[in-house]
């Protein structure tokens, strides 16, 4: 199964944008919004069999409105 079809993403907490799920290199996932850039931590895996986890908890952090925004003052 595809990680991105079991995954669904909440809006932006911070301007109700789309999310976007991202794999960074292979040793990390994190979701960051398309509109205004606010973005999770980054949630590494080191084995193949911990990479759906680890995406399963960027999606769940994000869904829970726990990011950061790169506007000033956040």
């Amino acid at each position: 199964m595809d990680i991105y079809e079991g995954i669904e993403l909440a809006d932006c907490p911070y301007c109700g944008g789309a999310g976007l799920l991202e794999e960074e290199n292979g040793w990390c996932w994190y979701v960051m919004c398309m509109d205004c850039g606010a973005q999770t931590t980054q949630f590494e895996y080191r084995r193949a069999e911990d990479r759906s986890a680890a995406a399963e908890k960027a999606a769940m952090i994000w869904n829970m409105g726990k990011v950061v925004s790169p506007s000033p003052g956040e």
